[in-house]
């Protein structure tokens, strides 16, 4: 999967295509590209088409905003780069809700939901941390 996303952004280095490549850098193996990980925003199959809010996110993925009529819209990502993270790595994602805040906008009250994403390696070292922000209306 790390390959396929590699070659969907335009990558050509050879740290994700090349084991041997990778290993003679130092690795222990294939290199995953640092934005990777938090391009998915589900990694299951997914859940049914009724489990889905209007605007097509999954209603229990942000349990603290009601579902009934709200839409959800990305608002923006920080992210922070903590150790390579190498292909066939198991990866344990927690989540933390950081910070809520009103606003008045165009179209009426607006919340912005900022979330706290940990990605550690199976053995608890810390790959990356990432700040979404979500807006809710």
């Amino acid at each position: 999967m790390s390959q396929r996303y590699a070659r969907a952004i335009g990558e050509t280095d050879p740290l994700y295509f090349d084991e041997d490549y990778a290993r003679s850098k130092g690795y222990a193996g294939l290199v995953v590209p640092p934005n990777c990980l938090p391009s998915y925003m589900d990694w299951t199959d997914g859940g049914p088409e009724e489990d889905l809010r209007i605007d097509g996110t999954p209603a229990a993925e942000m349990q603290w905003i009601p579902t009934e009529g709200v839409r959800i819209m990305g608002g923006g990502e920080e992210m922070f780069f903590h150790a390579p993270l190498i292909a066939g790595t198991e990866v344990v994602l927690t989540e933390e809700l950081e910070d809520v805040t009103a606003r008045e906008s165009k179209s009426g009250l607006m919340f912005v939901i900022r979330i706290r994403h940990r990605y550690r390696a199976a053995d608890g070292a810390l790959i990356m941390t990432s700040v979404r922000t979500v807006l809710g209306r």
